[in-house]
């Protein structure tokens, strides 16, 4: 069984009053709000952008938001919010990033090392190292866009993994 990240973008004020525990998260219908499912990807995407499993400097922890400082009580492992302006903090700099700077950041090695989700001990082989970056780059690029489109729209977004 796989644990899999997803975000939904929702109404800035909702992601406010979610936060403030006047509405409670599962109480939202999330069909009904624009998402993005990134598969596995979701821990080696926010190693990738800030050299650790958990937390990071913002506005690149932003890109995945799993902090042990915003949980909100949904499912197994919770979720984790961001206000419109965090969003629009990160697609700012995401934009900038290309295939050419992940690709500097990218140590598979290290990554395997460290049991970066989803590389598991015996599970990825070193012949794997060119495929599982093209896995990162897919669901990077497929973020960027959903980043796009929920600053532009000037809303939040609550990422959860399940």
């Amino acid at each position: 069984m796989g644990m899999y990240g997803y975000y939904f973008a929702l109404d800035d004020k909702l992601v406010q009053q979610i936060d403030a525990g006047d509405i409670e998260l599962k109480s939202l219908n999330i069909k009904d709000y624009p998402g993005l499912d990134i598969d596995r990807s979701w821990e080696a995407i926010h190693y990738l952008l800030c050299g650790d499993i958990a937390d990071g400097e913002p506005p690149l922890s932003y890109v995945v938001p799993i902090t042990s400082k915003r949980g909100i009580e949904f499912g197994s492992f919770g979720a984790f919010s961001l206000r419109a302006d965090q969003v629009a903090e990160a697609h700012q700099k995401i934009s900038e990033m290309d295939e050419e700077q992940l690709r500097l950041r990218y140590d598979f090695p290290t990554m395997i090392k460290e049991e970066v989700y989803p590389l598991e001990p015996g599970m990825v082989s070193v012949e794997d190292e060119d495929e599982f970056f093209a896995f990162i780059l897919q669901h990077f690029n497929e973020i960027q866009r959903f980043y796009s489109q929920t600053a532009s729209e000037g809303k939040g977004l609550i990422f959860y993994i399940f």
